[in-house]
C-alpha cells in the first residue's frame, strides 16, 4: 500500500520539508518507517541501484563527535548526488533516525520535491550491529542556528575529500522487496496541480521515468511557481498570438511584475544518470547556452512593446507591459558546484544585452526558494540578491536557508 494513500496527512507536513530523511512512527505497532524526499534523479538512482550509502560524518576537530549524516545515491562514482542530514544532541530527529536505523528491517517511501510519493521498499542496513555501536559512541553538538552554515560546510568538505576507508567505513542501506509495482503513472488530483493557465488535461500526470522531459519540467515549474503565484498569473507555454510560437515555457504575470521562465531538463533514464560527468557538464552548459538566448529573445520581444498578445487553447488575451518589472530565470536539472562560474557566463550576458535581471537556478533551488519565500514579492525579492551577488561575484549563488518559512 502506497504510504500517501493509507496516511494522507503526511502530505500536509512534507510540504514543509525541502528534502531530506523523515523518521516516522506508524500504527498500530509503532514502529519506524523512512521517508526521503529528494529529486526524481536521486529517487530513480536509488531504485535502480537498490541501496543507499549512509556517512557518519565526522567533526574532524573534535575526536568521538559527529556532524551528522550524509545519504548518497551513486549515479556517479566520484560525484553522487546527496542529503545532508545535520544531527544535534537532544533533537527528536536525531532520536528518531537512530531507532530507525537500528531496526533489522524497515519501509522507505520516496517523494520528490512535489510530495509526490515515487515509490516504496522495505530496506536494512547491512552492518546493523556495527552501526549500533558506532552510534552509540558518536556525541553530537546541541543546536546553534549560528553554528548551522559552518557545520554544512564542513560536512560537505569532507565528503570532497573523502579516501576509500571513508567509502568502506560507510553503511550500506540495502532495499529489498518492493511495496508496489514500481512502474506506475501517478494522477496528482490537487487543485494547484492545474489550476494556473494553459494547464491541459494531461498536467495531472506524472511519472518517475521520463524519456522526453521537457512537458514533465514545464509543468512542475509551473507548480513550484503556483505556490508563490496565484493560479491566474501563471501560464504555461504561453504562444505569441502574432506568429503562434511559444514565447517562453512559463510567464508569471501580476501587477507589478513579469517574470520569463525558460527551462531545460534531461531524460530522467537509467541511460542518462549513467552518463560521465564530463558529458553532463557539457550538456547542461549546452543547455543553459540555448536557455539563455531564447530568454533573450523573449525578453527583448515583451520590452520592446506597450503590450503583448499571448494565447493559450482557449483564448488570447492582451498583457499590457507599461510599468511592469521584466525579470528573467533559466532552470536546468543541476549544476556542479564548481561549474557556477562557466555555466553562470550565458545567463549573465543576457542581462547584460536586455539590461534588466536575469537569474540562473537549479531546479531544487527553484524548489526551496518557491517553499521558503511563498509570495510574488517575497520571491521576486529573493531572485533580484541572487542578481545582485551574480553581478559583484561573476556567478550565480546557490541559495541556501536555515530557517524555515
Amino acid at each position: 500500500m502506497m504510504f500517501s494513500i493509507e496516511f494522507p496527512e503526511i502530505i500536509a507536513h512534507l510540504s514543509q520539508l525541502a528534502h531530506g530523511l523523515q523518521p516516522v512512527r506508524v500504527p498500530p505497532d509503532g514502529r519506524f518507517c523512512l521517508i526521503i524526499k529528494t529529486n526524481k534523479e536521486s529517487i530513480l538512482t536509488a531504485r535502480l541501484n537498490r541501496q543507499i550509502k549512509i556517512y557518519l560524518i565526522p567533526d574532524v576537530h573534535t575526536p568521538g563527535r559527529a556532524y551528522g549524516v550524509i545519504s548518497a545515491f551513486f549515479d556517479d562514482d566520484d560525484e553522487p548526488m546527496v542529503i545532508y542530514t545535520p544531527l544535534f544532541a537532544d533533537d527528536a530527529l536525531t532520536t528518531d533516525l537512530g531507532l530507525l536505523l537500528g531496526q533489522s528491517i524497515f519501509n522507505l517511501y520516496f517523494f520528490d520535491e512535489l510530495d509526490r510519493e515515487m515509490f516504496g521498499m522495505s530496506g536494512r542496513l547491512v552492518e546493523v550491529d556495527r552501526f549500533r555501536a558506532v552510534w552509540s559512541m558518536s556525541s553530537l553538538s546541541l543546536f546553534d542556528i549560528d553554528k548551522a552554515p559552518e557545520i554544512l560546510s564542513a560536512m560537505q568538505d569532507w565528503f570532497a575529500h573523502r579516501n576509500a576507508s571513508d567509502d568502506a567505513a560507510a553503511f550500506t542501506l540495502l532495499l529489498e522487496h518492493e511495496l508496489y509495482h514500481p512502474d506506475l503513472v501517478f494522477i496528482d488530483a490537487r487543485p494547484e496541480a492545474s489550476d494556473y493557465r494553459g494547464a491541459s488535461a494531461d498536467a495531472v500526470f506524472n511519472s518517475l521515468e521520463r524519456e522526453k522531459p521537457g512537458g514533465y519540467q514545464e509543468r512542475d515549474i509551473a507548480r513550484l511557481l503556483r505556490r508563490a503565484f496565484p493560479g491566474d498569473c501563471i501560464f504555461l507555454n504561453p504562444i505569441r498570438d502574432d506568429t503562434g510560437k511559444e514565447l517562453a515555457d512559463v510567464l508569471c504575470v501580476t501587477d507589478d511584475v513579469i517574470l520569463v521562465v525558460q527551462a531545460k531538463d534531461s531524460p530522467n533514464t537509467e541511460q542518462a544518470l549513467r552518463r560521465s560527468i564530463e558529458r553532463k557538464r557539457a550538456t547542461i552548459r549546452g543547455q543553459i547556452e540555448k536557455a539563455a538566448a531564447q530568454l533573450q529573445g523573449a525578453m527583448t520581444y515583451i520590452l520592446k512593446r506597450e503590450a503583448i498578445m499571448i494565447r493559450d487553447e482557449d483564448a488570447s488575451q492582451a498583457v499590457a507591459v507599461g510599468n511592469r518589472f521584466v525579470c528573467g530565470l533559466v532552470v536546468v536539472r543541476e549544476m556542479f558546484d564548481d561549474d557556477y562560474c562557466a555555466c553562470s557566463m550565458p545567463v549573465l550576458a543576457a542581462a547584460q544585452r536586455c539590461k534588466m535581471p536575469t537569474v540562473l537556478l537549479e531546479y531544487a533551488a527553484l524548489h526551496v526558494m518557491a517553499l521558503r519565500l511563498p509570495s510574488p514579492e517575497r520571491l521576486m525579492n529573493g531572485l533580484l540578491q541572487l542578481f545582485e551577488v551574480a553581478l559583484r561575484e561573476g556567478e550565480y549563488p546557490k541559495p541556501r536557508f536555515l530557517h524555515g518559512p
